[in-house]
């Protein structure tokens, strides 16, 4: 007579034991809430809600396909050659962000009388003329937003000392300076390092004016590249990062693969001298693999 022994093999929940399930792209493991503003910050100046993202959906954001199959980048006024490498790296991350291409068109120059006012450091130019002149007529039927860059400093209206960038959400148009972002403004010198800090500087400020463009308002609930920023010290302690709530939205909105987006961000970061973002990015794609 056979004699049979069961043997039972327990296995976890979720399959076998040498692959754990990914982290949910929207756990906020590793994110830091926004911290009470200091006098002079964004948030101490500025009253914002916030929006959660029923109420984002239900805005009727604009959308790549319904509203264009690209984002098109428009020079304004004359650009040297470290401050255009810094515009094309710039573009190129915009287009990993959103996951659309982009496309720059020749350059426009910058407006005559009436759209300036003289400062210590030079010129400086409304936005106004560009979010409700130049752009408008300049925007590509098939495009789903032109964004408008100069190395001219800007200012809103005359209450403003100046701004780094202004956007429409209802419009498909943005404007932004680089200016400020370089040694020179400051009369500091040129070095390795000013270069990269200038490079990030943009990124930050590309992907934050135009994720306004998709209907991403301010946010006010963790560190993340879509806070409100006062002045040059808070914009460079933001991170270049989506945090949950607003990566929830934007994925939303442009249906990408999350975990692609963080592997094409990690390598263009790289490639681009800029390290610790890279590793960033790719420490999220990691936590998103199964493993």
């Amino acid at each position: 007579m056979r004699s049979w022994t069961l043997v039972i093999l327990l296995l976890p929940l979720g399959g076998c034991p040498s692959e754990r399930p990914a982290a949910s792209p929207f756990d906020d493991t590793g994110f830091r809430r926004l911290p009470p503003p200091g006098p002079s910050d964004w948030l101490a100046v500025h009253e914002e809600s916030g929006m959660d993202f029923d109420a984002y959906v239900a805005s009727n954001p604009l959308r790549a396909g319904e509203d264009g199959t690209f984002l098109a980048i428009l020079p304004v006024g004359p650009f040297g050659p470290e401050e255009r490498q810094v515009l094309d790296r710039s573009a190129e991350f915009c287009a990993s962000w959103f996951d659309l291409p982009v496309r720059t068109l020749p350059g426009e120059p910058l407006p005559g009388d009436g759209w300036h006012r003289d400062r210590p450091w030079g010129r400086q130019y409304r936005t106004d003329y560009f979010l409700r002149r130049l752009l408008p007529r300049l925007l590509p039927e098939d495009a789903v937003a032109l964004f408008g860059v100069t190395m001219a400093d800007l200012y809103p209206d005359d209450s403003w000392n100046f701004v780094f960038g202004q956007a429409s959400y209802r419009g498909g148009v943005a404007v932004w300076s680089f200016l400020r972002y370089f040694a020179a403004f400051d009369g500091q010198p040129d070095t390795a390092g000013t270069r990269r800090l200038a490079l990030l500087r943009a990124v930050k400020l590309v992907v934050h004016e135009a994720g306004h463009v998709f209907g991403l308002p301010h946010c006010i609930e963790y560190e993340c590249v879509m806070n409100g920023s006062n002045s040059l010290d808070e914009a460079d302690g933001r991170p270049l990062a989506l945090c949950p709530p607003c990566l929830r939205k934007l994925a939303w909105n442009r249906g990408f693969d999350i975990l692609a987006r963080y592997s094409r961000l990690a390598a263009l970061a790289g490639t681009c001298g800029l390290a610790a973002e890279a590793d960033w990015f790719a420490a999220r794609a990691a936590a998103l693999r199964p493993r």
